[in-house]
């Protein structure tokens, strides 16, 4: 038997060279990777604040949990002790009790976060189950291990 010939078809035509000079390829080689660098960063940077806020955000809406749902003593076990001396628990309880309905949150956002190794502030704004959005800001103290609250406020008065 004879061997048949093999061949490869030709190769596909390469591309057109550019129109454009070399320095505005490397210009927008350039612009495009700090664009991406940049991305990156800020990503980074949102998660970084986003993980170093977790612990404050926790307490923040287990004591709007508890308050919401009447458990005043469980609220009030999230305040600092400098807190607890200005609003006691039969204070806060009463207080909390007339006007049960803001602490019924269902969702917080918090676009203003500071936070240090002993400190924490967040302030945005809380929607309440009926759908209202109020402001809300909170302070924080670190003690011990666990955040606490030294002061909070929702609403605008």
């Amino acid at each position: 038997m004879a061997a048949q010939p093999s061949y490869a078809p030709p190769p596909p035509p390469g591309p057109p060279p550019s129109s454009l000079p070399g320095w505005a390829r490397a210009l927008g080689l350039g612009c495009g990777a700090l664009l991406l660098l940049g991305t990156v960063a800020g990503s980074v940077i949102f998660l970084v604040v986003k993980k170093a806020t977790a612990g404050p955000e926790k307490t923040i809406q287990s004591f709007l949990a508890a308050a919401g749902s009447g458990d005043f003593a469980t609220a009030h076990g999230y305040f600092s002790e400098p807190l607890k001396q200005v609003q006691p628990l039969e204070q806060f309880s009463t207080q909390a009790a007339a006007h049960q309905d803001l602490f019924r949150v269902q969702e917080t956002t918090f676009n203003n976060r500071s936070v240090d190794l002993s400190k924490a502030s967040l302030s945005g704004t809380v929607t309440l189950t009926g759908g209202t959005q109020l402001p809300a800001s909170f302070e924080l103290v670190k003690e011990g291990d666990q955040w606490r609250l030294t002061s909070y406020q929702l609403g605008s008065g």
